[in-house]
């Protein structure tokens, strides 16, 4: 993963970018606690599901990749992540699938707080297509798609670390985040909602960054590839709306407040983090992104949510994430995060 074109200088400070890092991983983990209120098994508090931990997983796995390549040796980016993904089943309790490669253990998988209590199966909040798609022992890729019905939310809401990478540019983490989106699922405007979420947060690694300068740019880079036989169209026109100034039209109700389709929630969560940094200035920031945060998850659910607050978190950092304290994980991720910079970022 050699530096590109677009992608963040080399002599951005440590302390910004390590910073960036940490509030993108809290606010994206915030979105997913406020959205799905579980009580915590052992303390009062936040406490994130399925979604965040697979991120969290998603990060481990880029930093193994990167590991490799520090010691001048190759590394499939994307396999690093499948193997992730099914220490993180292993991680939950789950049986891992008799025809696939047994993954050896990372760091991440000790923490008492990403695993499952007194090792039982547990896969609380998990997106059944994404466990049966990791469950059959074979790496699925574009070229050999899995669960291309519907446009499902779930490789978005783990997509936010593929944006992390500063020295990386922008065409390879938007194919990046495709690829790891279709371990899961080969909807187009899945794979592409997932691409464009992480091509937003990359753009805001960026020193003087504007949130609407990284949407666009992110927006942009789907519509090029919209007219590919893997494009979406309808997420173009979408995010397209969002940035012009058309709201996005479709509160979620009922019991089930995940949105039916990730281009929802990718421009709902956007419009809110838009209007949130449209409106905020450094004082502020601390009050109003949990709000912002909140609302996403009351209109759009997790998947929303997640997209509002990693977006924020990464614009701002942590110190406009107060309520991150309350996560039950907090430290799991402030070490994780921690862990990532030291290995990404030069000196």
């Amino acid at each position: 993963m050699s530096s590109e074109p677009h992608s963040v200088p080399v002599s951005a400070s440590f302390a910004s970018l390590s910073g960036k890092i940490r509030g993108c991983l809290l606010g994206g983990a915030l979105g997913d606690a406020f959205a799905n209120p579980v009580p915590p098994r052992d303390a009062a508090g936040l406490g994130i599901t399925a979604d965040t931990q697979l991120a969290l997983y998603s990060l481990d796995g880029l930093q193994e990749a990167i590991e490799w390549a520090n010691q001048g040796l190759g590394a499939d980016e994307t396999a690093c992540i499948w193997l992730a993904y099914l220490r993180w089943l292993r991680s939950r309790g789950l049986p891992l699938p008799e025809a696939g490669l047994v993954p050896q253990p990372r760091a991440i998988d000790a923490e008492p707080l990403l695993r499952s209590a007194d090792g039982a199966a547990d896969a609380a909040g998990a997106d059944p297509e994404v466990l049966a798609a990791l469950s059959t022992g074979e790496m699925a890729t574009r070229q050999r798609p899995v669960n291309t019905e519907n446009s499902s939310a779930a490789p978005l809401v783990r997509s936010a670390p593929f944006g992390l990478l500063p020295y990386v540019g922008a065409e390879t983490v938007y194919k990046l985040s495709l690829d790891a989106a279709s371990l899961t699922h080969g909807h187009p405007a899945s794979r592409h909602a997932a691409a464009v979420f992480a091509s937003t947060v990359h753009g805001l690694l960026a020193p003087g960054a504007t949130l609407r300068g990284a949407a666009e740019a992110a927006a942009e880079q789907a519509a090029l590839v919209a007219s590919d036989d893997g494009g979406s169209p309808e997420l173009v026109k979408r995010l397209q709306a969002v940035l012009a100034g058309t709201s996005v039209d479709g509160t979620v109700t009922g019991e089930d407040t995940r949105p039916a389709a990730a281009e929802d929630a990718l421009a709902l969560g956007l419009e809110i983090a838009l209007a949130a940094a449209n409106s905020s200035v450094p004082d502020s920031a601390g009050a109003i992104v949990p709000a912002a945060i909140r609302q996403a998850a009351l209109r759009g659910g997790a998947p929303a949510a997640v997209v509002a607050g990693s977006m924020l978190g990464t614009l701002y950092g942590p110190s406009a994430l107060p309520d991150a304290d309350a996560l039950r994980e907090h430290s799991a991720i402030e070490k994780l995060a921690g862990a990532f910079a030291a290995t990404t970022i030069a000196p």
